[in-house]
Order: structure tokens, then sequence, then C-alpha cells
């Protein structure tokens, strides 16, 4: 369908496309170290950069997650390897979408560790997606959660975030529909973001007079905790102080104290005078400085989960004795149906 030239022209001249010869859909680049020239990504400082590659479909697969425009059937596309994105080869330049991996085992459980990446910082998607949108339209706006949305309309969102087969576009939807999701994701964790056997150590770092001398016991206390934990109460740190240091939000670090105590720390008895303590100890957390909640987010380099691609997969597993006795199976069912 394509010829060599229109082929050509789609890289501006920079780089030589044909179709693989084991007759996939993908194309393959015969110089890979002009890629990232060819296709810059947007200059916005992102968590991890995408490992795009081209490729064409030849089914409905939705929409660009940038423009919101439908990716054309059979014309070369764009998608990430680690993270589950689609997007046209023109918004490439302008995309502010984060690469989140996508976890390893996907389950239904509702610990945080089943919702992040392989690789630091492990901070699930659907925060990191709705923390990016909120800050990129929501910093002029005011009620930043602290108005409420439909409930129809968070459990859709949830649910294309957490169990949708590609990253779905935010452009469109309401500011306060992705706060409520961030705040009923927190809800909905079986394990509270700061959990209950490390909640000593957080009171005692922030009984500090003194928000510097609090630093380095509040340090200790984050190292101690997991992960998943850890990278994500620091992305959500850095991102309610800049929630914080925007006056037309009207959200003072008090404001949001009050809002996240119950959901971070989720006491099973929820009486005033640990409503408070909890208080307290998240508004010492907030007046911290950003560089102290950016230590904890540096990225780690992506692992392959595996050395074989699919289609590698496929030419050495689909000749073997298992998968033989399985078509044999299905064969033989098949017969009888008959």
């Amino acid at each position: 369908m394509y010829d060599e030239q229109s082929m050509d022209s789609l890289l501006d001249d920079r780089l030589r496309i044909h179709m693989n010869p084991n007759g996939s859909d993908e194309l393959s680049l015969q110089r890979d170290d002009f890629y990232a020239s060819a296709y810059p990504q947007s200059p916005q400082l992102l968590l991890r950069q995408h490992n795009f590659k081209l490729k064409v479909y030849y089914s409905n697969v939705g929409n660009c997650v940038q423009c919101n425009k439908r990716i054309r059937f059979a014309v070369a596309s764009l998608r990430c390897r680690d993270c589950p994105l689609r997007c046209h080869t023109d918004c490439c330049s302008q995309l502010t979408v984060n690469c989140i991996p996508q976890p390893l085992v996907s389950t239904k459980r509702g610990h945080l560790s089943d919702f992040v990446p392989r690789a630091a910082p492990m901070v699930p998607a659907l925060i990191v997606h709705c923390v990016t949108e909120i800050e990129a339209r929501g910093l002029e706006q005011e009620g930043l959660y602290r108005v409420s949305s439909t409930r129809e309309k968070v459990k859709r969102l949830r649910h294309k975030l957490l169990r949708g087969k590609a990253t779905p576009h935010l452009g469109d939807k309401d500011t306060h529909t992705l706060c409520c999701c961030v705040k009923e994701f927190l809800r909905s964790l079986e394990r509270p973001l700061i959990p209950m056997y490390h909640r000593r150590d957080f009171v005692l770092a922030t009984q500090q007079t003194d928000p510097l001398a609090a630093e380095e016991p509040l340090y200790l206390a984050m190292v101690d905790l997991p992960q998943s934990h850890r990278d994500t109460l620091a992305f959500l740190m850095l991102h309610w102080q800049r929630i914080a240091q925007s006056p037309a939000v009207k959200m003072s670090i008090n404001n949001i104290a009050v809002i996240f105590a119950p959901t971070l720390f989720d006491d099973v008895d929820l009486n005033l005078s640990n409503i408070v303590l909890w208080q307290q100890v998240l508004r010492v957390l907030l007046l911290q400085s950003p560089g102290f909640w950016a230590q904890f987010l540096e990225v780690e380099p992506l692992l392959p989960a595996c050395s074989l691609d699919d289609e590698e997969w496929k030419r050495e597993n689909y000749h073997s004795p298992s998968w033989q006795s399985v078509k044999t199976y299905f064969r033989s069912m098949v017969n009888l149906a008959d």
C-alpha cells in the first residue's frame, strides 16, 4: 500500500522504512540513531521518556492520546514499547503524557504494589496521568479536590485508566472528575498510603518544632516505607505543594491536610484526636522542601521483561510439544462438534 517514496517522506527523508520481511505489520528502521531526532518528544519534563516504535494497524485501535483523533486504518503511527500509549507521528512533539510501564502482573486486588510499574518511580499510572492533566489545566481553577463530581463519571474514568487497553485521552475530562478519581483510588486501597505499622515513625519525626530538624528522622521514616508507597507519597506531596502555591485554587496547606489526612492514614478508630494528629503530621510533610521529595523520584532504567518479542516468541514456541498438544485438543473438539 505504501511505496518507498511515500514512506520516506513520512520521516522527512531522514529515515528509510520498509515492511518487515517476516510479514508482521510493524515497520523496521534501518537507522535507529536518527530515530530520536526524527521524533522529538515534548520539552516538558516527563518522569520517563517514551520508547516509540512505528506500527501500522489494520484494525480499529482507538484514538490518539494527544489530539483524541482517530488513528486511521493502515497509516503509520507511534506506539510505546513500555506503556500502552498510541499517538500520531505528528503529535509526538507535543506529547505531554508520561510513560508509565505496565505492572508485571495484572490483578484486581487493592494493594498499591499491584498498580505500579516494575521500575522506579513506582507511581500508579492513574495517579500520574490524572495529576499531569490537573496541573496542566486546573492550577487556575478554584476548588480543586473540594468540588465533587458525579459518581458515574469517576467510576467510568477509573475503569479506563485501570483496565483500558490503551492510555486514554484526558484533555476533555473535567478537572474535578480527575481530582475525585485520585481520591477514590487512594480510598480503595487495602492498605493506606502510610501503613499502620509506619505511623509511629512519622509521628515522632513530625513532632520536632523546627521543620529542618524533622528532615533527618522523616527521611529515615520514608526509607522504611515500601517503595511503591514511598514513591507515590513523594509524587503526591510535590503535586499538593504546587496546588497550595497557586493563589487561584485557594487551597492552603491546612485545607489539603484536612481533606487528605483521613485518606492517607485511614485509621480504623477515626476519633477527633486521631484526625487532628494526622492533620498535623500531613502539614509538616507538606512544609518540607520540594527537593526533599524529589530525591525519592529518581528514574531507574527499565529492564526488558523478556528478551524475546512477541513475534520471536511465536516462532520459538509455535511448534513446541505443549503448543502442538493444545492445537490437537481443539481440533478434536471441533471434530466432535461436527
